[in-house]
């Protein structure tokens, strides 16, 4: 009797799990029909972070393995083996910059994040003789990835929102939920996941009626590995995601490893309206590599992206700066 119970718990467990993701993705999409163009805020949530992802078109939802993962998916954080840090500039238009740090730890088989991006520019100009303000980002998180059953990963990240501008500040709490299914046939692997489900956020409370709600996402994505030729690894995939006040986009992105466990370069190609035409100040491609070394069992990997500018609007672009150190058999729990 006590085996068969013992049997029963985690069958329960998986269970009541998905049945709460569920809830979240059918709450998720609900939310996405009751908010329209133009009405969101803290509007650095709809970048695609991460020097990897960010070459490969932002297709990270279902081929994240690594703590890039936390943007898209969380449930990709699930395939690290111990830890991995890495830091990364990003240097974008009109002189804006970003300052990305996320760490990632293995304990007991699963996977704990913390990120931190923070967003800076230079002041705005208002004109007419008024006084330039400021504006900055912050947003801090805590992830964390598990294995549900042979080949379906879950993974959940809790966020913490502040935006500063002219002296307001306005801040949001905020949830992803993320599923990955692997070992399919062929090397396929299919992602899913609710990005920024939470708050509103309001600046004002004087004048500000109702809070500014933040971009949500729903992300779908399709991805492949194959190896072939003396370990060279190719990777691939397609993704569709629908962001909250803007139309469904789609991109394919694929990185192969050129000198195995050394040298990957990476391009994405993007459509950021298959419906309504959205305008875009970036090219539709993007492009990436990675230089990759090993040290007493340790990658340490230098990751650049280049996400070219539309040069009809601007002729700034926006290049990505990281690096990237997986220490193997470092736990910290």
């Amino acid at each position: 009797m006590i085996l068969g119970l013992s049997k029963m718990v985690p069958v329960l467990r998986t269970k009541n799990t998905l049945i709460f993701f569920c809830l979240f993705f059918w709450g998720g999409f609900s939310c996405l029909h009751a908010q329209t163009v133009g009405t969101t805020t803290a509007d650095f949530l709809k970048i695609n972070q991460g020097a990897i992802p960010a070459a490969m078109g932002g297709v990270y939802t279902a081929m994240g393995n690594d703590v890039y993962s936390v943007s898209y998916n969380p449930a990709g954080l699930s395939y690290i083996r111990a830890s991995q840090l890495v830091l990364m500039h990003l240097d974008s238009l009109a002189g804006i910059g970003y300052e990305y740090m996320t760490f990632a730890t293995v304990t007991n088989g699963n996977a704990l994040a913390l990120n931190v991006t923070f967003r800076h520019q230079p002041p705005i100009d208002n004109g007419n003789g008024n006084l330039p303000v400021n504006a900055d980002d912050l947003l801090l998180s805590l992830s964390y990835a598990f294995k549900l059953t042979d080949n379906l990963r879950a993974g959940a990240t809790l966020k913490y929102v502040q935006s500063d501008l002219a002296g307001y500040t306005g801040t949001a709490i905020a949830g992803d939920l993320g599923v990955v299914l692997d070992k399919l046939p062929y090397g396929l692997k299919a992602g899913l996941s609710v990005l920024n489900v939470g708050t509103g956020m309001t600046f004002d409370q004087a004048t500000q009626t109702q809070p500014d709600p933040l971009p949500m996402f729903i992300r779908f994505g399709i991805g492949d590995h194959q190896v072939f030729d003396g370990g060279k690894e190719l990777n691939g995939g397609i993704e569709v995601f629908k962001p909250s006040d803007q139309d469904i986009k789609m991109g394919f992105g694929a990185e192969f490893w050129l000198f195995p466990g050394l040298f990957a370069i990476r391009a994405g190609y993007k459509w950021e309206g298959l419906g309504v035409s959205t305008q875009n100040v970036f090219q539709d491609y993007t492009l990436g590599c990675s230089l990759t070394r090993d040290f007493d069992g340790d990658d340490f990997s230098l990751d650049l992206a280049y996400d070219p500018a539309n040069f009809d609007t601007t002729l700034e672009d926006t290049l990505y700066f990281a690096l990237n150190a997986k220490f193997n058999d470092l736990h910290l729990f």
